[in-house]
């Protein structure tokens, strides 16, 4: 009778756990759509890293769920990211398309950073190269005279990781220059470029830069990586262009705490808390997706010849390297931006 009783309760309590568990991978995205969340605004890199993956991760998510794109620029990544902490369900049906621009301003600090990008489930990144830093034609010889007019750099908030190259490039490398920051996106900074209201800039967007050096405007300059890009291989890295003036100690750590993030680049993320059988679902469509012909076809069209994929728990694993930093790195950054004009945020304790 004990063994009967023992084989009755084992079998209601496979039950309950068995209807407690989430509903199969095919059954549960299908009929449904998943809203993908941009953290820029329309036509920059990141959102079209959005634009990409919402077209072609769905075909491999069993049930072909819909995606639709939802742009919630502002504030380095904050608003759209402290919008995900609050409202956001752990359900596998919003995810954000992000970008490094969120991991310098996590690390930076400030009362209006409610994020946290270390505690987010992962499903993969795409990285394209390292952002390339571009001076105008007309504008380059005054990068280096102190006596001429400040070269302007301009950026939509002053914290992006290649804006650390200007910095630097300003105190170890005698570069004469000025940042105006406040632009609402890469469009603008593109617009702004063209005319001559801004005079140098960033981006990793290889088919931007063609269209640039093909219109005689820009000279690219530094590249934000510590290997030379494949598809622009005269261009050398920022630590190859300091050579022996490049600090050491703090300064170095807290330019790679800053720049740092850019080796992440784009990447994709669930709420904290989503269900690892749903975490799988999405981990095994990245896989497929970058597997892709066509997805290979398109991406290099967008990204260059350089772009390269990382998978979702090895990208969980590099966020939190690149948003690691002691006291003394956090201190030298609030003290160095504050120094040349930029955003400052709260000293992070």
């Amino acid at each position: 009778m004990d063994g009967y009783r023992a084989t009755i309760l084992t079998s209601i309590l496979a039950a309950i756990v068995l209807c407690a568990a989430p509903a199969p991978a095919a059954d549960y995205y299908e009929g449904k759509t998943i809203r993908v969340l941009v953290s820029s605004s329309p036509g920059g890199g990141t959102d079209a890293t959005a634009r990409l993956v919402s077209r072609f991760l769905p075909k491999f998510i069993p049930g072909n769920p819909k995606t639709i794109v939802q742009n919630m620029p502002g504030g380095g990544g904050t608003v759209v990211n402290n919008y995900y902490t609050r409202r956001a369900k752990p359900d596998g049906l919003t995810l954000l398309q992000d970008s490094s621009s969120a991991l310098s301003t996590y690390v930076r600090g400030g009362k209006r950073v409610k994020f946290n990008p270390r505690t987010y489930s992962y499903v993969g990144s795409i990285m394209r190269g390292g952002s390339i830093l571009m001076v105008r034609k007309d504008a380059r010889k005054r990068l280096t005279d102190a006596k001429a007019k400040p070269v302007v750099v301009g950026d939509s908030d002053g914290i992006r990781t290649w804006v650390a190259m200007t910095v630097w490039g300003a105190k170890y490398l005698g570069w004469n220059n000025r940042w105006i920051f406040g632009y609402a996106g890469t469009g603008e900074m593109v617009l702004a470029l063209r005319q001559g209201e801004i005079e140098m800039w960033g981006t990793g967007n290889a088919k931007l830069i063609r269209d640039l050096q093909k219109d005689g405007v820009v000279d690219p300059l530094v590249l934000l990586t510590d290997k030379r890009r494949r598809d622009f291989p005269d261009i050398p890295t920022f630590q190859e262009l300091m050579g022996d003036k490049r600090p050491s100690g703090v300064a170095w750590q807290a330019f790679k705490v800053w720049a740092g993030p850019s080796d992440v680049d784009k990447f994709l993320h669930a709420p904290k808390g989503t269900p690892d059988n749903v975490m799988n679902v999405l981990h095994g469509a990245w896989g497929k997706m970058v597997d892709d012909p066509e997805f290979k076809v398109q991406a290099t069209k967008f990204f260059g010849e350089a772009w390269r994929t990382r998978a979702g728990p090895a990208t969980a694993k590099l966020v939190l390297e690149v948003t690691n930093a002691s006291q003394e790195v956090k201190d030298f950054l609030f003290n160095i931006r504050k120094e040349h004009g930029l955003p400052t945020g709260k000293k992070k304790k």
